[in-house]
């Protein structure tokens, strides 16, 4: 499922009992692009158990709060099945947890000077894609003499590329 552009979009009901219908059980992906949904539906967050990728882009997850389950203002945790995760010019989200399953992680910031803590503690995807400023760059090229080299260690394969603004 894709939301995209739905600017004036804020509060999404769905009264499970009143409808007589799951809240998506069989739902695998989620995008959220340009969104300002404060919060997904209960009966979505704990009901989406195929969901195994989520897609966020241009700071939607800045505006969603108060799901515990799926994702809040600064972190997403407690999807044991979710795979694959791009996290497009978020700055703001500080924790993943509880992805178990996590294969693939795209990170894309250009602003980007450091690389995200949870990536040393929370995080062990066997495939990460970074795109960040050409000093975070530089940086992670250093490896173990850099300060950023610790928090990828772990990660199987790592590509990382910057776009110079100038």
């Amino acid at each position: 499922m894709n939301l995209v552009g739905m600017l004036e979009w804020e509060e999404w009901e769905w009264d499970q009992q009143l409808n007589c219908v799951q809240a998506m059980p069989a739902l695998e992906k989620l995008m959220l692009v340009d969104c300002k949904l404060r919060c997904l539906p209960p009966g979505l967050s704990s009901k989406a158990t195929a969901l195994t990728r989520i897609s966020t882009l241009w700071r939607a997850l800045l505006l969603l709060s108060s799901l515990s389950y799926l994702i809040t203002r600064t972190w997403i945790a407690s999807l044991p099945i979710l795979q694959k995760l791009d996290v497009v010019r978020c700055p703001n989200m500080k924790a993943l947890e509880g992805l178990p399953k996590l294969q693939r992680l795209e990170l894309e910031d250009e602003d980007m000077e450091d690389l995200p803590g949870y990536l040393s503690k929370d995080v062990s995807p066997r495939y990460l894609i970074l795109s960040c400023s050409i000093e975070l760059l530089t940086s992670i090229a250093a490896k173990e003499s850099g300060p950023e080299w610790r928090k990828l260690s772990h990660v199987e394969h790592a590509n990382a590329y910057a776009n110079n603004k100038q």
